[in-house]
């Protein structure tokens, strides 16, 4: 039995090791479960782990003396002090990562305007309520200007990291107000960590303001050698790392021996050493990827283990309890109504000043006015300076909260989504021309609105993953070889998460589209093949992907969109049709929709690959069950946009049924909700008609290589599974979403089942866009 095991009698809290371990499970806990229950509040996470650390605190749990003693003594703060300095040493790093400096170049002036505003109204607003609570509540001790400036800072700083989580949930990166308010909160942050290390300097040597200036100057020149010196190396290092997908060993070596060295040398000169974090952050390399690569490398670490562990220490150190009176109350609401308002009244009035209207200006001033987890590293920084003592530092905390919490409920009131101003589509087209060919770019006007009338084809890519790429490549290789223009769209579907990596994705759309190792192959395969393709790339919450995809569809006049489906790994089978993803962006969809079930399309099965087999269509068969319904044609002329590719052969089975020989499946049979067609003269058309047509026109483009088998049967599904086993998992299968979602009541039998889970051929379902008019072809259809 091992000595201090509590099977011996011994209390494993007394083990240091056991206790931090502890400690630990319960931060995290109970941060992630506030985060859970604050999340359908649509409140950032960070203000969940700022709750959870005020409970812990001396304000809820740790008044129970057994629950001090025995969970968070004493001797333990010390060792959860240093954590907690590591954490943010790590964790200003990443601050100063996502402080881009091209961020900042985004409507320099705009935002440096903004942000000035936004920081001088509330100091100038601060100093009546400074005055007041020093006068009433601070330590003497402490020179009034400090005190004065430490508060300035508090209420006017704008928590950058928030913000950019804030603005990525609201769907507002993209747009007008949110770049500008990105860069302004950039500035904002850059100003006020300036300004605070001169306060720190100014603390730390109270006797000596000249030596303090000093201090700052410093830092100050640390800083530019930290950009004239190191920043090159650090380059240099990530260019020679620069091909591969994910960075090397040596530049993460080099990256963490520039922030520990950069915090040493911060907190020997006499500041914090998270202020050394901050400027290695800000000096680091953004090119290739190198920062959200890194990012990638640390953040879980740091944000769900070290930072939780911050926000308990910092709670330990909050005491609702201090406030006990009505002059702390409303000495609370004071500085909650002159952050807010200095904040809100400076940033909306100088929006305003540079061209926005009142509702984005008010937009930018409540945007601004985020403080959160920023706020809270200010306000600990003061308390264990001596600025402020457990009182004020209670006060300050409260009105972190208070500015975080209001700022997604206010936003999405006076400034919802109808009136956003988006600057994506400009972006996009910028981001185009860099994989286009000149000759692409010439026929640009041509692929436009004029495509529809010229027999263009404009189809919509989705790539979740690079696993979707190879399937995807063959279908459009094989759409080029039609006689039609074709521009493929390929959007590139990132999901938003937690992870600051992600939200640094979101913000820079354009480095995000030139090193994303799935968009760059598709790039490059579009200028080996000479095809039209435009990239695009949307970073936003798995639930958000359908509109982004029909907005997409929307703004680029699709005539497609081609949907990818992978079965998740370890789960059950189930229908790709029955998937929410799928079924949100068919009913939403502007055009046509094809689901594509990849199951190795064009893939050699064999280790030796000929050189016919690297040559999409060789030797492949395209199999079509059809009976008749308007999806069943949407499906041929899908097909048909195939149907001309050299070695490639389609099979079209023509089922009749319930012994008619000349009737195809009607809808009417199907019992299914489809609009019917009509002619241009707007009299009705006979089904039979319309299927002759579309047979006739797809044997027309290729009759060599188009065969169609026409069946009268009783057993519809065993004659379309006896033939379609035939085919294999190079193989596809084209099949109308009437008849593969209905066939099962018609028969007794389970098509769709066979589709989803006994085929070895791939598939691609086809839905058609209900107001489509088959006699227009410059229609949404295909």
């Amino acid at each position: 039995m091992a000595e201090g095991s509590f099977l011996a009698g011994k209390n494993p809290l007394n083990d240091p090791v056991a206790l931090f371990l502890l400690q630990a499970l319960i931060i995290i806990v109970l941060s992630r479960l506030l985060a859970i229950l604050l999340g359908y509040l649509r409140q950032p996470r960070v203000i969940a782990e700022v709750i959870g650390g005020i409970l812990l605190g001396p304000s809820v749990l740790s008044r129970s003396a057994a629950f001090k003693q025995n969970v968070f003594p004493d001797s333990s703060l010390p060792r959860l002090s240093l954590i907690a300095n590591v954490a943010l040493i790590f964790f200003l790093f990443l601050v100063g990562l996502e402080l881009d400096p091209r961020t900042l170049m985004k409507k320099a002036k705009q935002s440096a305007f903004i942000s000035i505003s936004g920081i001088a109204v509330p100091f100038a607003a601060g100093v009546g309520v400074s005055k007041a609570i020093y006068d009433t509540l601070a330590d003497k001790t402490v020179p009034f200007y400090s005190f004065f400036v430490f508060c300035g800072v508090a209420m006017s700083i704008t928590a950058f990291p928030v913000l950019a989580r804030i603005l990525s949930e609201l769907k507002l990166l993209q747009t007008t107000v949110g770049q500008v308010t990105l860069a302004s909160a950039a500035v904002d942050d850059g100003v006020a960590w300036c300004l605070l290390i001169l306060v720190v300097a100014l603390i730390n040597n109270p006797s000596d303001s000249v030596t303090a200036v000093y201090v700052f100057l410093l830092v100050v020149a640390w800083g530019i050698f930290l950009f004239v010196a190191i920043r090159p190396v650090l380059a240099y290092i990530v260019r020679r790392s620069a091909g591969n997908d994910h960075i090397s060993h040596l530049s993460v070596l080099a990256a963490f021996i520039v922030i520990l060295g950069s915090s040493w040398f911060t907190q020997a000169a006499g500041v914090h050493a998270i202020f050394g974090g901050f400027l290695a952050g800000l000096i680091t390399p953004h090119e290739h990827g190198f920062a959200i690569k890194l990012t990638e490398k640390i953040e879980d670490f740091v944000t769900i283990l070290l930072l939780p562990l911050y926000f308990a220490y910092s709670g330990l150190n909050t005491n609702i309890g201090t406030l006990n009176d009505g002059q702390a109350w409303g000495y609370t609401i004071l500085v909650i109504l002159v952050a807010c308002g200095g904040k809100v009244i400076g940033c909306t009035l100088s929006a305003k000043f540079t061209g926005f209207n009142w509702r984005e200006s008010f937009a930018v001033g409540f945007l601004m006015n985020t403080k959160g987890l920023v706020e809270l590293i200010v306000l600990n920084l003061g308390y264990e300076a001596g600025v402020i003592n457990q009182k004020i530092f209670s006060m300050f905390v409260i009105m972190a909260l208070a500015t975080t919490f209001m700022t997604t409920p206010i936003i999405s009131i006076i400034y919802p989504p109808r009136f956003y101003t988006h600057i994506r589509r400009a972006a996009s087209h910028d981001t185009l021309s860099m994989s286009m060919s000149h000759h692409d770019l010439e026929k640009r006007e041509w692929e436009s609105d004029a495509n529809h009338e010229r027999g263009g084809i404009q189809v919509l890519l989705c790539l979740p993953n690079m696993a979707t790429v190879p399937a995807m490549m063959s279908v459009t290789q094989m759409f080029q070889t039609t006689r039609a223009s074709l521009s493929v769209f390929a959007l590139r579907l990132i999901r938003l998460t937690e992870r600051t990596s992600t939200y640094m994705m979101a913000a820079n759309e354009g480095e995000t589209m030139r090193a994303d190792p799935v968009i760059n192959v598709f790039r490059t395969f579009g200028q080996l093949n000479r095809v039209s393709v435009h990239t695009l790339v949307s970073v936003s919450p798995p639930e958000d992907f359908p509109s982004n995809i029909v907005e997409t569809g929307v703004d680029s006049k699709i005539n497609l969109i081609l949907l990818p489906w992978q079965q998740p790994p370890g789960e059950s089978k189930q229908s790709c049709m029955n998937d929410h993803f799928v079924k949100d962006v068919v009913e939403a969809a502007p055009c046509s929709v094809a689901v594509f079930v990849d199951r190795g399309f064009g893939v050699s099965s064999t280790h030796i690959v000929e050189p016919s087999a690297t040559i999409p269509g060789q030797n492949q068969h395209v199999f079509v069950p059809f009976f008749g319904t308007e999806d069943d044609r949407e499906a041929l002329r899908f097909v048909a946009q195939l149907a001309s590719h050299p070695g490639l052969s389609v099979t079209v089975l023509r089922v009749r049924v319930q012994g008619d020989s000349n009737k195809d499946v009607s809808s009417a049979t199907l019992a299914i909700d489809v609009l019917h067609s009509t002619s241009s003269s707007g009299e009705a058309t006979s089904e039979a008609t319309l299927n002759d047509t579309s047979i006739s026109t797809l044997t027309n483009i290729n009759p060599t290589n188009v065969s169609v088998e026409n069946i009268n049967t009783t057993d519809a599904l065993s004659a379309v599974t006896s033939r379609g086993n035939a085919f294999g998992r190079k193989d596809l299968i084209v099949v109308g979403h009437d008849t593969y979602a209905t066939l099962a009541r018609l028969a007794g039998g389970t098509l769709k089942k066979w589709v989803d889970e006994e085929s070895a051929s791939s598939v691609v379902i086809v839905k058609m866009h209900e107001t489509r008019n088959l006699d227009n072809s410059t229609v949404k259809g295909m």
